[in-house]
């Protein structure tokens, strides 16, 4: 039967004249604009919180898209067209008990060496002409400024050249940047260096310069014996510096070396691939903890970002359903005076959409001088964070389609309780008291959500790492939108618990109970 009648009414809309339909929309515009035009204060502040929400959304959204777009800078390895380098990427699986294999994956800082006779076989790869051992070794000056030690071969990887002097000839003897040698060092001079807590003093070769910028530390080159001395693991090193032939595209060089390569490092005791980078990927082997630090900051923006967007859904919701309930009164005088149901949702949508548009122009244009800001918060020397011409305006469209999205349904859902009644109900619920407590609906979702906010706090106790804290935040989000929900259960229990001890002290309860006397 259900059926049967809604098929006549769909029916019965769709042979309704085509001039009924269109005096039905020109009316829900008439009322759209004489309302916007009578309640532009409450208006106004919903603007505000729709456009502080669309602004805050769309912050997240810029700072989220930057940080996926970003890579660690290629300074030290400029001039090489390859590198060769252990896979920092560490994963781990395991079946918790009842459930599914889950496989964990992070970057520890530590970085992965590769076995040193990896590089007899990337020198014969078709299409090197050179192939390179890198090391690195943390040095201080005898007046406390820091410097990279490296080996004087490695320095065609950063495109240095000798200005001054030669190249070293002993383990005496280094070559020093430019940069470092900006204090008054000269080829012939001695210089304290500090590697590991040992000081000890050596003679000034060479300058070096570099065309490469950025702000890298200065390095010092020794020779390659001494540098692996320093080091101390003579069996491994860090990474290999690949330098092509010439007319040998990237995409060749990495399948030719690839092909070479074995399948693990090579290292005792570790089982760490062996990658080839290439491009922008070759700032991942200078920077070994860059990529684990991008994960952690994303799943901590996931999780302030997620929280934020469903307390944003609230203040709009709210905002909406306070500036609808105050005209309560009106819209049940239209549906007493015959405006039709459709009409005056129509309108109410009108209006929310067009405040709507408004404040999301006006959130997503502050949206980007907000991303920016939370930006610079973020952004490291490691891992900088790029900012490509589409990301300020896909920032600011996330935030501001939302906003405008979420707005025309809400406000459509508030009007709901008076567009529904009959004409001759309409006025009589407008001048009723509101319910003193919320309804069944309500208390059901937020006792649903309550209890699967503690439960997933409790399964966060129990987990690490990433699952913790997805867990952390999925309790968070659901005890938010709980306790708003059941606040006025839980205000009435509090001052039920709170009541008489407050009254016994003097406190506000009493103070309100007498003010009700007649």
């Amino acid at each position: 039967m259900a059926s049967r009648g809604g098929g006549r009414r769909t029916g019965a809309a769709a042979r309704e004249p085509l001039g009924v339909r269109q005096g039905s929309r020109r009316a829900s515009a008439f009322l759209a604009r004489r309302s916007l035009a009578t309640h532009r204060r409450a208006w106004a502040a919903v603007i505000v919180a729709t456009g502080a929400a669309a602004a805050l959304i769309g912050a997240f959204a810029f700072v989220v898209g930057s940080l996926l777009v970003a890579a660690p800078p290629v300074q030290r390895y400029a001039g090489a067209d390859a590198v060769v380098a252990a896979d920092q990427k560490v994963s781990h699986t395991a079946k918790p008990w009842g459930g599914e294999p889950r496989t964990a994956t992070a970057y520890p800082p530590e970085r992965a060496r590769l076995d040193r006779s990896v590089l007899a076989a990337v020198a014969g790869a078709d299409g090197v002409a050179r192939a390179v051992a890198d090391d690195s070794v943390p040095l201080s000056t005898g007046d406390g400024r820091t410097a990279v030690g490296r080996s004087w071969p490695s320095a065609v990887l950063t495109r240095y050249e000798l200005a001054e002097g030669r190249a070293p000839g002993d383990a005496a003897e280094v070559v020093l940047d430019a940069a470092l040698a900006a204090g008054g060092h000269a080829p012939g001079d001695r210089i304290v260096l500090r590697a590991g807590g040992a000081a000890r003093t050596y003679t000034v070769s060479g300058i070096a310069r570099t065309g490469h910028g950025g702000d890298a530390p200065p390095a010092v080159f020794f020779t390659e014996p001494r540098l692996t001395a320093l080091a101390g693991h003579p069996g491994r090193i860090d990474a290999i510096g690949v330098v092509a032939e010439p007319g040998v595209p990237a995409d060749a060089l990495r399948a030719a070396v690839g092909a070479v390569l074995p399948e693990r490092s090579g290292v005792p005791g570790s089982d760490r691939g062996v990658r080839v980078l290439t491009g922008a990927e070759r700032g991942e082997a200078e920077h070994v903890d860059a990529l684990g630090g991008r994960g952690d900051r994303l799943a901590l923006l996931g999780s302030i970002g997620g929280t934020v967007l469903m307390v944003a859904l609230l203040v709009i919701a709210s905002t909406l359903s306070q500036a609808i309930h105050q005209r309560s009164g009106e819209l049940a005088l239209l549906r007493a005076v015959g405006a039709s149901p459709r009409q005056l949702r129509s309108a109410i949508g009108r209006e929310a959409g067009r405040v709507a548009a408004a404040a999301a122009l006006l959130g997503g244009v502050g949206a980007v001088p907000l991303g920016l800001a939370m930006r610079s918060l973020l952004t490291t020397g490691p891992l900088p964070l790029p900012v490509p011409w589409w990301l300020p305006p896909a920032a600011a469209l996330t935030g501001g389609l939302l906003v405008a999205l979420s707005a025309r349904p809400v406000a459509m859902l508030a009007a709901r309780s008076i567009t529904r009644l009959r004409p001759a109900a309409a006025l009589g619920a407008a001048t009723a008291d509101e319910p003193s407590g919320p309804g069944r609906f309500r208390t059901v979702a937020g006792v649903v959500l309550a209890f699967a906010g503690i439960s997933s706090a409790g399964v966060a106790t129990t987990q690490s790492g990433q699952a913790a804290g997805v867990a952390a935040s999925g309790a968070a989000m659901s005890l938010v939108i709980a306790v708003a929900l059941l606040g006025p259960r839980i205000s009435r229990i509090a001052l039920g618990v709170l009541g008489r001890p407050l009254r016994r002290a003097g406190g506000a309860p009493s103070s309100a109970r007498d003010d009700r006397r007649p």
